[in-house]
């Protein structure tokens, strides 16, 4: 009877290879997290002091390789004058390293507090581009707008809080409620 080796072969070449460590030692280079922070709240103040946003999550891991965070349930509030607040709500969360730029995913909420002069303005979507420092807030992803009695759809979304508009880029449908002039 013959002895067939063939079959063995390449065990015997996978067993070698754990067995000397073949690279095995050698860790790759990863997006691990080097500090993980939970019930957190960060606030940025103007040059007077005063509270111009709030940034808070139940948890955030921070990432050293590139010095940007993610987050759990985030939670972005921009502190306006008028109280008509903007308060940005996800599922998760990425900012960068400055925390100029955030980046929402998931179950996003986009709002603007009613103001006596104005009803609440909301928006749901998949996907959010906040750039805090800019007063900006954009998507490319399908968006659900309401305010008032209006409610709006589309594809593509940008608010410029600064001026107070917003413009929807494509595939709009919806009902607009004009209000009466008094």
């Amino acid at each position: 009877m013959k002895t067939r080796v063939t079959p063995l072969l390449p065990l015997l070449l996978m067993q070698y290879a754990v067995l000397e460590g073949s690279g095995a030692d050698a860790k790759p280079a990863g997006h691990d997290p080097d500090s993980i922070v939970e019930n957190f709240t960060v606030q940025r103040l103007d040059g007077s002091g005063k509270l111009r946003y709030t940034f808070s999550a139940p948890k955030m891991m921070h990432f050293a390789d590139n010095g940007s965070g993610e987050a759990l349930y985030p939670r972005f509030v921009q502190i306006a004058a008028d109280g008509g607040n903007f308060i940005a709500t996800a599922s998760r969360g990425t900012i960068n390293r400055q925390g100029e730029e955030a980046f929402l995913y998931g179950n996003v909420l986009f709002l603007r507090e009613a103001t006596p002069e104005r009803p609440e303005f909301r928006a749901r979507t998949e996907f959010l581009h906040l750039l805090a420092e800019q007063g900006i807030a954009r998507t490319d992803h399908t968006v659900t707008i309401s305010e008032g009695r209006s409610i709006l759809t589309g594809v593509g979304m940008v608010v410029n809080k600064n001026n107070q508009q917003f413009m929807l880029q494509s595939q709009v449908k919806g009902i607009f409620d004009v209000p009466s002039r008094k």
